[in-house]
């Protein structure tokens, strides 16, 4: 006969066994979440003037307005699925597929432009004595 000590602890080993089989069976049940198949062609490039359609489908699509800024887009297999404004702007995406992952890639890659654009004509002043140097000698 087993004492009301080890009674409660063999309850408690039962249920945490119980609670470690259901992780496991939940855990390998739960497909990974994924951006792209391997085989997908994930392209991030500056919207042009002939994607306009593929940009307003994609705003219906996500029930936003269709910004009229220019914006950086996310292609997979050659279909935008994703698109960010560079003025940093609300970004529209396809909400039937996972993007969220995209429209951080894109956001990062916004700023990341942003940072390395010349700010105005004082970074080329700098320049300018430097190349009369060069020039020169």
């Amino acid at each position: 006969m087993l004492s009301p000590v080890s009674y409660v602890a063999a309850e408690q080993l039962a249920d945490r066994q119980a609670a470690a089989d259901a992780y496991r069976a939940a855990r390998d049940a739960a497909p990974a979440p994924t951006v792209a198949a391997p085989r997908e062609r994930l392209v991030l490039r500056r919207a042009m003037a002939q994607d306009s359609a593929a940009l307003v489908r994609l705003a219906q699509l996500d029930g936003a307005p269709r910004p009229s800024d220019a914006m950086l887009v996310a292609e997979l297999e050659d279909e935008i699925v994703a698109a960010v404004p560079f003025d940093g702007g609300r970004a529209i995406a396809d909400p039937f597929l996972p993007t969220a992952e995209l429209v951080e890639l894109l956001r990062a890659r916004v700023k990341l432009l942003a940072a390395a654009a010349p700010t105005g004509r004082g970074q080329h002043r700098r320049l300018r004595p430097h190349l009369r140097m060069r020039i020169a000698a």
